[in-house]
């Protein structure tokens, strides 16, 4: 298990199971670089991935010469160089976890957006303090909120607004106005969602065509008072342009559960800045979520084991496996 780094996977159950089928090392700190994943990976003959954490490059993969399967949980992601898996013969699997867990991730984008709005990590310490002498605070009730990328996790959050009374407004590279209507989400244009937004909620999915989609132009057409709030890929803003906007006071706050490098530096500028509150990639990590990931994908990593390979994502590795076997 490459990065367990909530050391939640050793006290499950599923996992007395992998030990009944050979030795099971847990690493629960993250890998500092491409060269300590190598050394992970050097005896194991399999792999646990969590979601995105560990970067497993065609470098990585290529110098794993024992790896047969790496099973990941949620979905075989961009983390992972799915041709230089192939390549090596290295069998993929995923498994995903509760259903309707994209509801959680609406969930922390609204708790992100309540903490800025009402300046609750702020007011947290001022009790603490004794200090009752509070500025204002603001009600999302009324304003308006603009949804990049209305999916499941975006039409979760509009109905979370919508409950709230706030006016949902949304566009997306491939969101069309029949689907925003039949959500009860006014369409936009592009320029319209960043200019009209009280708060921006970001939900897209990381492509080549959605990185760096929101940049020093789009921030530009922010109000002041608005906030942004990001919990799918760190990527998808340009980073430079949203610490520049967030220090200027071009927009008022950012709520962030995603970066371009996880974990975060300890000495980024995010970390200094008061108009930001930041969470660890929590979105999709809940108790129920995470254990029936734990569960499925250790299931599906026995199966394998066991000889059935129908849920390998890439059975072409299988034949290039049995290639080089013959080789050899």
């Amino acid at each position: 298990m490459l990065d367990d780094w909530t050391n939640f996977w050793g006290a499950q159950p599923a996992t007395e199971r992998l030990r009944e089928r050979g030795d099971l090392t847990i690493y629960t700190t993250p890998a500092a670089d491409e060269d300590e994943v190598m050394r992970r990976l050097e005896n194991a003959t399999v792999a646990f991935a969590n979601r995105e954490r560990t970067p497993l490059n065609a470098r990585v993969l290529r110098a794993a010469e024992h790896l047969e399967l790496l099973a990941q949980s949620g979905r075989i992601s961009p983390n992972v160089d799915q041709a230089a898996a192939t390549e090596r013969g290295i069998a993929l699997v995923a498994a995903g976890g509760q259903p309707g867990s994209h509801f959680a991730v609406a969930e922390l984008g609204l708790a992100l957006l309540m903490a800025l709005v009402r300046d609750i990590p702020a007011n947290d310490r001022r009790v603490r303090q004794g200090d009752w002498v509070a500025p204002a605070t603001r009600m999302l009730s009324g304003s308006t909120l603009g949804i990049l990328g209305l999916g499941n996790i975006g039409g979760a959050f509009a109905r979370l607004a919508q409950a709230l009374q706030m006016h949902v407004i949304a566009w997306g590279p491939t969101l069309t106005p029949e689907r925003a209507q039949a959500s009860g989400v006014e369409y936009v244009a592009h320029d319209d969602l960043f200019r009209r937004s009280d708060a921006l909620f970001i939900a897209l999915k990381l492509l080549d065509a959605t990185r760096g989609i929101v940049g020093e132009k789009e921030l530009a057409l922010m109000k002041p008072t608005s906030y942004i709030i990001n919990i799918a890929r760190g990527p998808i803003v340009q980073e430079s342009a949203l610490v520049a906007a967030l220090q200027d006071g071009r927009i008022a706050g950012a709520g962030l559960d995603v970066y371009d490098v996880e974990p975060l530096p300890v000495d980024h500028p995010l970390i200094g800045l008061k108009n930001v509150v930041l969470t660890p990639h929590i979105g999709w990590g809940t108790d129920r979520n995470f254990a029936m990931m734990v569960e499925n994908l250790t299931a599906a990593a026995i199966k394998y084991l066991d000889g059935d390979t129908s849920d390998v994502v890439n059975p072409a590795a299988l034949e290039r496996r049995r290639a080089l076997a013959t080789r050899a």
